[in-house]
């Protein structure tokens, strides 16, 4: 049974027999490793397929045949994340949390507060855009691909979104500071 370094070499030259015996040999250790980060069967089964089908595309440019374990946990770690991430906006509708430490300002909480108040009031469309980008912290790329709103277009009901958004804002406060709460990163949860 050679080693798995010489499988790495052969598979990164487009062996594919090669490569099946690196999956063989490797697919217990990325299916054990995405079933601890997410806790899913199905989907620690599904990750584990992503996670090879990536290390196929970037095999030929993996520099030390050694480091292969590494690579496969760290993209266990990147899909993994991408999953955690997103389950709570696939599940339903994201609902961001507002968190309060013992040392935080108040007049920060009622922000914070107000600003989800501010958010629930918006239509459902201009709420979830709004969500996918700041809370759900995705790209717009990610953004077009779930909704199918092109990059144009999106960019344009985002910034139609935040407009109103601060409008919304502006009519339940007469602080100045609102003019600029949009100018920022929304991430409220800390």
């Amino acid at each position: 049974m050679p080693d798995f370094t010489v499988l790495v070499t052969e598979a990164a030259q487009g062996d594919e027999t090669a490569f099946t015996e690196l999956v063989s040999r490797f697919e217990k250790y990325v299916r054990s490793e995405a079933g601890k980060r997410i806790r899913d069967e199905a989907k620690a089964e599904d990750l584990t397929q992503e996670v090879f089908l990536e290390t196929w595309k970037v095999l030929p440019n993996l520099r030390q045949p050694e480091a292969l374990p590494f690579l496969l946990r760290r993209l266990v770690v990147k899909h993994s994340d991408r999953i955690l991430r997103r389950k709570d906006l696939i599940s339903g509708e994201f609902r961001p949390e507002i968190t309060i430490s013992s040392n935080s300002d108040p007049n920060e909480d009622l922000w914070r507060k107000e600003v989800l108040q501010a958010l629930e009031e918006l239509p459902s469309e201009e709420r979830e855009l709004l969500n996918l980008r700041y809370f759900g912290e995705l790209s717009y790329e990610e953004i077009s691909e779930r909704t199918g709103i092109s990059g144009g277009n999106l960019k344009n009901r985002l910034r139609r979104s935040k407009e109103l958004l601060r409008k919304n804002l502006l009519t339940k406060s007469d602080r100045k500071e609102w003019l600029e709460v949009l100018h920022k990163p929304m991430a409220i949860a800390s």
